[in-house]
């Protein structure tokens, strides 16, 4: 069976199914991002390659891939190993960090400490086109806080580089990425790039991604040149996307930004980046806050000394939030599965105890 360029494109790209993450790029000289799109600048009669391998919609067994990162198969379905899950907000949050700007603190901190060098991180250009940048200074830090709720080739930079020597580094993505980065990270062909570095991985929550061009064409059409500086989605029950347009901020109801969602997000199980180190959302209800899950040792050292530094004010999380949080991640999970049986092509394995347990009703 072809596992190469070849078979990637015939099972992801033609089908609209590339989750935009960036692992495949700049590993070899024939796929590079342009614009916001992953390019083949030419063929390749590989059989097996890097680019199938390390893909988050190709085939994966959760379970090994689990048992690889955490030392235990994929038991804790709901949201993902969970050691310790809180609320937290950033003391001195950035200019324009996201809620509770905890991400932004946390690899700020980090970064501080010594515990990394560098961070891979999300920054949009003038044109709010996401892409991956490698930062080292609290000001580039700051320059990537915010969220632009289009996709971008984030991993692609971690790919490139460039890299001095053996820096440890981090990783701050959305869920497809971070499963992208686990998979390189476990995969048994050889490893051209730094993965094996990367000490600190932060997953962020993600429910859909939007494509970028078509959602551009939409912006520019409702707010002609006016730059835009900030956007933000409220959680439920609202549900809007706030945009900020020249000195305006405006509402922008959901329904009529969906039909931008990148098909590959349908099909995807992972809501809370369930593979990282620890996971950062929104706290619904509680604006200002995050919603902190702590997966690892690393995670919890690191927050333990946010904490203690003074870096984040931390609460308990309230029961009733965590149980909608992980309806919320069940019903995902659900809808994946469904729309992966209904399209043949289940890219997942997954033991059958395991997906019983997804499919069934959650609560009475």
């Amino acid at each position: 069976m072809n596992k190469g360029l070849k078979a990637l494109e015939k099972k992801v790209l033609d089908q609209g199914q590339c989750a935009a993450c960036g692992a495949c790029l700049s590993l070899c000289p024939y796929l590079r991002s342009w614009r916001g799109r992953a390019v083949k600048l030419d063929d390749c009669d590989l059989t097996e390659g890097r680019c199938f391998s390390f893909c988050p919609r190709t085939e994966v067994d959760l379970d090994a891939l689990h048992r690889f990162i955490f030392g235990k198969g994929y038991e804790d379905i709901e949201t993902g190993p969970v050691r310790r899950v809180l609320m937290a907000r950033a003391l001195a949050p950035a200019g324009r960090a996201q809620n509770g700007g905890v991400v932004s603190a946390l690899v700020d901190l980090a970064l501080g400490e010594g515990l990394i060098h560098a961070t891979v991180l999300t920054e949009r250009d003038g044109e709010l086109l996401p892409q991956g940048r490698i930062a080292r200074r609290r000001e580039e830090v700051i320059s990537c806080a915010g969220s632009s709720y289009a996709a971008g080739y984030t991993l692609e930079a971690l790919n490139r580089g460039p890299w001095e020597g053996e820096e440890r580094i981090g990783v701050v993505g959305l869920p497809c990425q971070v499963l992208a980065l686990s998979r390189m990270k476990a995969s048994p062909l050889e490893k051209r790039t730094p993965v094996d570095r990367v000490e600190l991985v932060i997953g962020l929550f993600c429910t859909w991604a939007l494509d970028y061009y078509p959602f551009m064409k939409f912006l520019k059409a409702r707010f002609g040149d006016r730059q835009i500086s900030k956007m933000d989605i409220t959680p439920p029950p609202e549900r809007f996307l706030h945009v900020t347009a020249g000195e305006e901020r405006h509402v922008i109801p959901l329904d009529e930004v969906r039909s931008f969602i990148r098909p590959s997000c349908q099909v995807c199980l992972d809501m809370t980046g369930e593979l990282s180190d620890l996971s950062v959302g929104t706290v619904e209800g509680e604006e200002g806050w995050n919603t902190v899950i702590i997966r690892s040792p690393k995670g919890e050292d690191l927050l333990r000394l946010a904490e203690s530094k003074g870096v984040l004010e931390t609460r308990k999380y309230p029961d009733h939030k965590w149980v909608h949080l992980k309806e919320a991640s069940i019903l995902k999970k659900r809808r994946a599965l469904s729309a992966l049986r209904a399209s043949g092509e289940n890219y997942l394995i997954l033991s059958p105890k395991v997906t019983d347990e997804i499919l069934r009703e959650v609560g009475p």
